[in-house]
Order: C-alpha cells, then sequence, then structure tokens
C-alpha cells in the first residue's frame, strides 16, 4: 500500500508527539508501527521531503548505477545510498 506524503507527515508528527495514528484496515499494527518509525528515521537523517514521492521515474544511466553501486562497496549501507538516490529501501 502507498501512503501520501500528507499521509506520512501526520503519522511522523503523532509518534514525534508520543501518539499512534489508527492503524489503516488490513494492515498489521506492528508493522504499520515499524514503518511509521522508519519514516521518522528517515525524515530526521535526510528531511522531510524525503517521505514525497518522486514525481516521475529517473532513468538511470549505466555510468549513474555504477556510482550507486560503487557507494555501497565503498562502504554505505545500501538503504542509505537507496534513500539519498530516491530508490525505496
Amino acid at each position: 500500500m502507498k501512503y501520501d506524503f500528507v499521509f506520512k507527515l501526520n503519522c511522523v508528527e503523532l509518534y514525534r508527539n508520543g501518539q499512534w495514528p489508527e492503524t489503516p484496515a488490513g494492515i498489521g499494527q506492528k508493522n504499520f508501527r515499524k514503518r511509521i518509525v522508519t519514516w521518522s528515521r528517515i525524515a530526521d537523517i535526510y528531511g522531510i521531503d524525503t517521505l514525497k514521492h518522486p514525481s516521475t521515474c529517473k532513468e538511470r544511466t549505466a555510468e549513474g548505477r555504477y556510482s550507486l553501486v560503487a557507494r555501497v562497496l565503498a562502504g554505505e549501507s545500501q538503504k542509505s545510498v537507496a534513500i539519498i538516490a530516491g530508490i525505496d529501501s
């Protein structure tokens, strides 16, 4: 399920205030709360705009893909490189 930016922002704000939003129907509470914690951490590290969906698909050149792989091989985590590149972690 994809969540829009406003929904994510609301969930993160509630979490930071010590509250949990209501879990959507059909979603497990544990997994939903884990996702909110992840959104909050991503927003803390990379900024709140990182939670927005990209407006277009990015066409990556072979060199661009290579540079992402090289960053991982150089020691950066796959997740951090993916987030910075705008790829779902």
